[in-house]
């Protein structure tokens, strides 16, 4: 590998880096919304539900708002993705940096 393709990995790297800041921090809160819809629709079941014991009335809210439930874990798919290329992007301008150096160094 030489310079120019170390330096062309890190500048990919890093430009996934600064493109999706502003989107990591969107879908982060687009997954913390929808399992705060999950749960407040799950309470609000719950509350509704007048018959049966306490658990039974959990479970029947949990089903209700079992929807809400899809579309938390789907905005957290989306968030995650996006987080763990983010994880994947700084490792790589770190291993970039370093394989740099050493080839500065002449190793």
């Amino acid at each position: 590998m030489n310079t120019e393709a170390i330096e062309n990995r890190a500048h990919a790297a890093l430009k996934y880096l600064t493109d999706t800041d502003e989107q990591a921090a969107e879908l982060k809160h687009d997954a913390e919304r929808a399992e705060f819809l999950y749960e407040s629709n799950v309470d609000a079941f719950f509350l509704h539900e007048s018959e049966g014991t306490v658990e039974s009335r959990k479970a029947k809210a949990r089903q209700s708002a079992g929807q809400h439930y899809l579309e938390f874990l789907e905005a957290q798919r989306k968030y995650d993705a996006v987080a763990n290329k983010r994880k994947s992007e700084a490792l790589a301008v770190d291993w970039c940096r370093s394989l740099y150096s050493n080839y500065r160094q002449g190793k």
